[in-house]
């Protein structure tokens, strides 16, 4: 027999309702607002086990009732709206944080998987301590709780994006943005503010949350390469992120191209980063054009559309640039369709916009190291970046691991 407490409430002998309860949260939360039958068929419930455990849901205010536009639900008669229930975001709330070269980003994430506005920091990141980095994160955050509204919800927990490697969801081995290396930021975080706390991955990040999007929740098999000041890569597997047993992602952009190459931000040579990423194209640009001076680990935006720009136009130092780029990163998507055979592989990231410049080299790359079996199992496509997923997808979660209550 159901108890009579909320969900959120139940001891351990209601393990199962919660597990059931979640599966309807994330169910919603991934394919947006649902008629109950709908649900139902999608997660092989009886109708009674939906409509048991929605009534819950609604009533703890995780979700709400919301009129289908147009159409009727069957047997209900002529005008009556189909009855669709979808997350309520102000049921919970919780703290997103992005830590990247020389920048701390933060919002607030609500119980639907948005964001609100971002409130940003300029920091020399390579020359903070570990004290003084927790120290950055923690006031940043504080602040951001400073400000939340009384109607934003309970406020659920912590999630730090991060460029670079993450071990144990908690530990940052090594980032392009610090000089610091096995730092746990989580742990300290958690005891500060008496809430759960993860980090992640930024490249995991941003797979997850476009991961979300309706055109892609049949594909099961999917990579997500980012281009941008580095390059990295987020890949789902049987409809699940993947995570080594260490914890730490897949690493794409430091897997070699070239042994004794161009010098990688990891310290190693012939990354295929060192070839691709925003810093190595500005880089290898500025030692043969006369080019503005710019940070060396993070090239403007400006800088790098004008490089583009100058390949488009046909500038032959330009277009020989973007040729390498595209090259090596053929090379190492040949590698990754022959171990893994992804159903697709998604281009993005802010360098997406050099792309055009690099496609045909890629392709001709592919064909070179594939045979045409391997080559023809997996679709490669750029997908328009026009929107940072990063704290949307630490957003996605710590949805993910926390508990209904």
């Amino acid at each position: 027999m159901r108890k009579d407490g909320p969900i959120s409430e139940r001891g351990d002998g209601d393990h199962g309702q919660r597990s059931s309860a979640q599966r309807v949260l994330q169910a919603v939360r991934r394919h947006g607002p649902l008629a109950r039958v709908d649900l139902g068929a999608l997660l092989e419930m009886s109708p009674a086990s939906i409509s048991s455990l929605t009534s819950d849901l609604l009533r703890e205010g995780f979700l709400r009732e919301v009129p289908e536009s147009g159409g009727a639900e069957p047997g209900r008669g002529r005008g009556r709206p189909k009855v669709l229930i979808e997350l309520a975001p102000e049921a919970a709330c919780m703290i997103a944080v992005k830590l990247t070269i020389n920048r701390i980003e933060v919002a607030r994430g609500d119980f639907a998987g948005g964001t609100g506005p971002v409130t940003a920091r300029a920091f020399n990141t390579l020359e903070l301590g570990a004290d003084e980095l927790l120290a950055a994160l923690g006031d940043l955050i504080a602040g951001e709780i400073a400000a939340l509204p009384a109607s934003a919800g309970r406020l659920m927990g912590i999630g730090i994006a991060v460029q670079g490697l993450i071990h144990g969801a908690a530990t940052i081995i090594w980032s392009p943005a610090l000089s610091l290396r096995h730092v746990n930021i989580a742990a300290p975080l958690a005891a500060r503010f008496g809430l759960p706390a993860i980090a992640m991955n930024d490249a995991d990040c941003i797979a997850l949350a476009i991961r979300q999007h309706s055109e892609l929740q049949a594909i099961d098999n999917l990579a997500v390469v980012m281009l941008g000041t580095g390059v990295g890569m987020g890949l789902i597997i049987d409809g699940k992120l993947h995570a080594a047993s260490s914890g730490l992602g897949a690493e794409f952009g430091h897997t070699k191209y070239q042994i004794d190459g161009p010098l990688c931000h990891c310290g190693r040579r012939g990354c295929i980063e060192s070839f691709v990423g925003d810093y190595a194209l500005y880089r290898d640009a500025r030692s043969m054009l006369d080019l503005p001076n710019t940070d060396a680990l993070h090239p403007s935006e400006e800088q790098m559309q004008a490089l583009t720009d100058l390949a488009e136009s046909g500038h032959p130092v330009a277009v020989s640039l973007f040729r390498q780029a595209g090259r090596a990163l053929g090379y190492g998507l040949s590698n990754l369709i022959a171990l893994l055979g992804p159903d697709l592989i998604l281009v993005t990231g802010s360098g997406v916009r050099g792309f055009r410049q690099m496609e045909p080299a890629m392709r001709q790359a592919l064909d070179e190291a594939l045979v045409d079996t391997l080559r023809s199992q997996t679709e490669i496509r750029p997908r328009a970046w026009d929107e940072d997923l990063t704290l949307r997808g630490i957003v996605l979660q710590v949805l993910g691991e926390a508990r209904t209550g």
